[in-house]
């Protein structure tokens, strides 16, 4: 919806402001529902400058001094909104959703030019958006280069010969470059690339702009034992470029999280991202979070101000420090709360532009080291929840600066060696306890009308995958991220008593038992019909999907190979069924709208020549589709 002739930038702001407040007025809940939604009591506050909205991040002084994308917006939904509300939404504001990023349950819209502060702090008290914020543009970290050529003499800090002893890595762990991209035909390079993806330009082509992307690459595995060039951490692993950047290193905050979900849905499980200050941003941190309840780790760099910043800890990224060659902290790396580790970063010799090799410097260099580290480690286990890579990692690092973590060296320098050595003696325990669940919002009895939210708490020893609520036993809607909160527009209900219910599920399939909570609605139409007036109909057609992530069609196996498949659908899923040659080797139940399930194939018996594998997935109203790729055993 437009407003049509030529309106100034305040009577427009006026116009949306008294749309905005005439909406929120309808829908506050009542009674003791009334804290869920509270409407504008002044509808001349929401026109104004940036003064009068205070985006979240711009909490971390670093990110309120960032550029950002001047017209554009990204906006959390809100599980369980409705379409023709979020429509509603975007017209009232004068928006266009110009991209979907429905892993982290956010769209990016186009403000047209209007004040985004001031959108944004309309759109923040709307209904059906849980958080919006803007699109910050992050710059590549490095430092200028070091003139002496040099060797790679930070192999002998990370104790990188000692890992190689047991594993130079494996040829099905991928490590994902998100970055500038790669140059394509660089010698040490051109023999690990997969294809990859250009989120800036939405197209294949995956080649370097900028000349970082191929640093980063080689720092992190770069072609070794070839007698060419350099070497990388990781040998055998493949390399994924994935463009977010324009041709001057730039990225945002948009594009640097679409391509983390696209590297995790290519079945990428190391992904390494050196762009910063990033520690605070709420879209890419999102990503990352989906990358960790997918079975995938982000490394991030701490950047290259050499100041401390007031970033706190996140458990869904590892931020990655420097320190030059005598273990000490490079003058420019960051510090604070949020560095978790630190790896050389001074005078790295690694691939170049230009099919070249050169030294740099910068955080950018030292987040690649540990990420190849990390390739390694799986490469011992593939089957490593995200969560036992990163204790590894971080309990067998070395201890500097003061004793135990720091601002500083986070829990220390990576050592590669104690760190494989530990892959080898570690064996995950499997977990088999289901997580516990309770309604916090809203209270049991509550009285509701319009939009009502719904807030649960979830404890589990281990990740989260995702949290499913249901109308009067009816799948309603899934969040797969904290905080779990949904909004349900009673106003198609009938009038009367309705039971919500929460189901949570880990990432290793425990389902936690239902908790309920009765809400009393008042004024509903009645005018739906599933679970006793939810205003959305019940019959579902839509079947649901399946993606292979690994291994890739075609692909050659020897003995064993682990596979894993990206399974979601519009409802709720029931179902998961292997099949090798169309015979059934395993089935599970799982639930929620989106899983991420693995399966391991033993080949060693089966005769040479080629195997069909397909993953078939069932959702709750029985529909069911199959995906399959061909496997060679050799």
């Amino acid at each position: 919806m437009r407003i049509a002739g030529r309106w100034n930038r305040q009577t427009w702001g006026i116009a949306v402001a008294f749309v905005v407040f005439s909406r929120l007025v309808a829908c506050v809940p009542l009674d003791t529902a009334r804290d869920e939604m509270v409407p504008v009591e002044d509808d001349s506050e929401v026109v104004g400058s940036d003064s009068t909205f205070a985006f979240e991040a711009d909490a971390d002084p670093e990110i309120a001094a960032l550029p950002f994308e001047s017209r554009m917006l990204i906006a959390r939904i809100f599980p369980g909104a409705e379409v023709a509300d979020l429509e509603e939404a975007y017209g009232m504001l004068g928006v266009t959703v110009v991209e979907e990023l429905a892993e982290v349950q956010s769209v990016v819209l186009d403000t047209d030019g209007q004040d985004v502060a001031m959108v944004a702090r309309a759109a923040s008290q709307m209904d059906v958006f849980e958080d919006v914020s803007k699109s910050y543009e992050y710059e590549v970290e490095q430092t200028p280069d070091d003139p002496d050529f040099g060797s790679q003499r930070f192999f002998s800090q990370i104790e990188a010969e000692g890992a190689w002893d047991v594993t130079t890595g494996s040829a099905d762990m991928l490590i994902a470059i998100v970055d500038t991209g790669v140059e394509p035909d660089h010698p040490d390079l051109v023999d690990k690339l997969l294809p990859g993806w250009n989120i800036y330009n939405k197209n294949n082509d995956s080649r370097d702009v900028f000349g970082h992307g191929t640093s980063v690459a080689g720092s992190a595995a770069a072609v070794s034992d070839n007698r060419t060039g350099v070497a990388g951490v990781a040998w055998e692993n493949p390399i994924v470029p994935v463009r977010v950047s324009d041709s001057r290193g730039r990225a945002s905050s948009r594009r640097i999280a679409a391509g983390i979900i696209w590297a995790v849905n290519r079945g990428a499980k190391v992904i390494n991202v050196s762009f910063a200050p990033i520690a605070s941003d709420k879209t890419v941190l999102a990503a990352a979070a989906y990358a960790r309840s997918s079975g995938s780790l982000v490394f991030i760099s701490t950047g290259n101000n050499g100041r401390a910043f007031s970033a706190t800890r996140n458990d869904n990224a590892v931020f990655v420090g420097a320190v030059d060659g005598r273990d000490e902290l490079a003058s420019f790396s960051n510090t604070g709360l949020y560095v978790d580790i630190v790896a050389p970063g001074t005078r790295i010799r690694t691939t170049k532009m230009g099919q070249s090799y050169g030294n740099v410097n910068g955080t950018s260099f030292a987040s690649p080291i540990v990420a190849g580290v990390a390739a390694l480690v799986w490469s011992v286990n593939p089957d490593f929840r995200p969560s036992t890579v990163q204790d590894i990692l971080m309990s067998t690092a070395v201890d500097l600066g003061s004793s135990g973590r720091d601002d500083f060296y986070g829990e220390g320098l990576v050592d590669a060696a104690e760190a494989v050595a530990e892959a080898l003696e570690t064996i995950e325990r499997i977990d088999d306890d289901p997580p516990s669940v309770r309604f916090t919002r809203p209270a049991d009895l509550s009285t509701a009308s319009g939009y009502v939210r719904a807030s649960v708490s979830v404890f589990d020893d281990t990740e989260v995958a995702d949290v499913v609520l249901s109308v009067d036993g009816v799948p309603f809607a899934t969040d797969t991220a904290k905080p779990y909160s949904f909004a349900i527009n009673t106003r198609g209900f009938e009038n009367g008593i309705h039971t919500l219910t929460a189901v949570a599920s880990d990432v290793y399939g425990n389902v936690s038992e239902s908790t309920r909570v009765r809400i009393r609605v008042e004024g509903g139409s009645g005018s739906g019909s599933i679970g006793g007036g939810l205003s959305i109909s019940t019959g579902d057609d839509i079947a649901p999907e399946a993606v292979i992530n690994f291994p890739v069609d075609g692909s050659s196996v020897f003995s064993s190979v682990g596979m894993q498949a990206t399974l979601t659908d519009n409802k709720a899923l029931r179902r998961v069924e292997w099949l090798v040659d169309g015979v059934r080797v395993d089935s599970s139940t799982i639930s929620g709208t989106r899983q991420v399930v693995s399966f391991l194939w033993d080949a060693t018996s089966v005769s040479r020549g080629d195997h069909i594998i397909a993953v078939r997935v069932e959702d709750s109203s029985r529909n069911k589709s199959t995906t399959s790729i061909t496997l060679t055993k050799e």
